[in-house]
């Protein structure tokens, strides 16, 4: 291993390992507001949902404002994925509801092409590096990460970690990024590192790409009293295997992301992910991770297009 790898493995453990405490300290805490259970017993079942009947003449430009809204610009001006083994841990819940949001970001990880570890042994587990967090205190958590683990804030300079550290979600996610030069190591986003040499889809000199390295999930206690845990599960899993940008106003096209939205009306929990959702995720993992970010969100948006026209 690098000594570049290395530091990036100890910030990402040191991190980590600090915020599965929080949880652990958070789950005393959330006795009252426990999320409903669904109907179904806690197994992960197969993605099934249905598309709504979009008119086809519109459909296209739906999908392409559906792909924007869906996919966050990283530092290098593409789309961060997974490119490593997604290792999930749930904290913050009883343990049988920990357990379920584990198994679904696996599960819908595995269904979508994300890499995940294929072979666990239990003597040499998968290293943690997503974390989701049950908290009845969120931005308590959030400035406690600012002030000793900023970097899981992600890219950022340091007058900008207080607005970013800044929770305005029920549902919120944080994204520690990393960029990846052709057959080279990947260097963390910071603002003290330069960039690899490299550029985006570039034909003359080597690519470079975007990818995560850690995801902080963090979910407020006191919002989900009620809800069911399907929903709050796949929205998370949804902020966990794609960088979304989380904007204000609710999409055209169904999606998870409106759920818990104060902008969109409210109602009956949705289901789960929706077929835009699963066929955006689709779309991100299969694209070429070194191109540049117009042609990656257009293959996305044809990998929609391909999905909801399937029967």
């Amino acid at each position: 291993m690098t000594t570049s790898a290395r530091r990036l493995a100890l910030i990402l453990a040191a991190s980590l390992t600090a915020l599965s405490a929080s949880a652990r300290t958070a789950s005393e805490r959330v006795e009252g507001p426990t999320p409903a259970p669904t109907a179904a017993s806690p197994t992960v079942d197969t993605l099934t949902v249905v598309a709504p009947k979009a008119e086809q003449e519109k459909l296209p430009t739906l999908v392409n404002r559906f792909v924007e809204a869906h996919s966050a610009i990283s530092r290098i001006d593409q789309l961060s994925r997974w490119a490593g083994p997604v290792c999930p841990q749930t904290g913050g819940l009883t343990a049988p509801f920990d357990a379920y949001v584990t198994a679904r970001v696996k599960a819908v990880a595995a269904s979508v092409g994300a890499p995940i570890d294929k072979h666990p042994n239990r003597n040499f587990p998968c290293k943690t590096n997503l974390l989701i967090v049950f908290t009845t205190t969120p931005q308590t958590l959030m400035d406690n990460v600012r002030k000793h683990h900023p970097q899981m804030l992600g890219f950022h300079y340091a007058a900008q970690a207080q607005r970013l550290a800044t929770v305005n979600h029920p549902i919120q996610a944080w994204y520690m990024t990393g960029t990846a030069p052709e057959g080279g190591e990947v260097e963390l986003d910071d603002e003290f590192h330069r960039l690899p040499g490299g550029t985006a889809g570039s034909r003359l000199t080597s690519r470079i790409s975007s990818q995560f390295m850690g995801v902080l999930v963090v979910i407020d206690a006191t919002a989900i009293v009620g809800h069911q845990i399907g929903a709050i599960s796949d929205s998370a899993t949804m902020l966990s295997l794609a960088h979304a940008t989380q904007a204000k106003g609710c999409s055209e096209l169904p999606t998870i992301l409106d759920f818990l939205n104060p902008d969109c009306p409210t109602g009956a929990d949705p289901p789960g992910l929706s077929r835009y959702d699963v066929a955006y995720l689709k779309g991100l993992y299969s694209i070429n991770p070194e191109e540049h970010l117009a042609a990656q969100r257009s293959e996305i948006g044809s990998r929609i297009l391909r999905e909801v026209a399937a029967p």
